[in-house]
């Protein structure tokens, strides 16, 4: 485990790196009171970075044990989890955040073991509204709103 820690925080370090590199042109607004563009992706990098560079140390501290045999199941589990997140952002240009995310989310509730259809929806529904409250009106993000353009705003 060590070494994956090391290996993944190398990796981390250098996308948060370039990640930053490429946050660092974006222009600046000049509306009043209102975060710049780069705003989000500069505190993106900061967590990114952070995390990186504990994991890094972390990984350094770790003493040297034999490697562990894969888990097959749970490699399944995290391809299947990357199939969906990558579904999502397929369709929600075509059918918007909302309609986008209630399945993504109850896909994901199911895929981690929840079989309790109450909470797969309550959840699904729960957390896209908070999110869609949190970002269109908390932060002023305007969110795709594919067919239900007009409907939400």
């Amino acid at each position: 485990m060590r070494n994956k820690n090391i290996i993944a925080a190398i990796v981390l370090i250098a996308f948060g790196v370039f990640y930053g590199f490429l946050t660092a042109n974006l222009p600046d607004r000049s509306l009043p009171n209102t975060p710049s563009p780069a705003f989000f992706p500069w505190i993106i990098t900061a967590v990114i970075l952070v995390l990186s560079v504990w994991l890094l140390v972390r990984g350094m501290r770790q003493p040297k044990v034999e490697s562990e045999p894969i888990d097959v199941a749970k490699l399944k589990l995290a391809a299947a989890a990357m199939v969906f997140f990558l579904l999502y952002l397929a369709v929600m240009p075509i059918l918007g955040f909302v309609l986008a995310t209630l399945p993504f989310f109850a896909a994901m509730m199911v895929l981690y073991g929840e079989k309790r259809p109450i909470w797969i929806g309550s959840g699904a529904i729960g957390v896209t509204a908070v999110l869609y409250i949190v970002f269109r009106h908390g932060f002023g993000v305007f969110l795709p709103q594919g067919l239900l353009r007009g409907i939400i705003t």
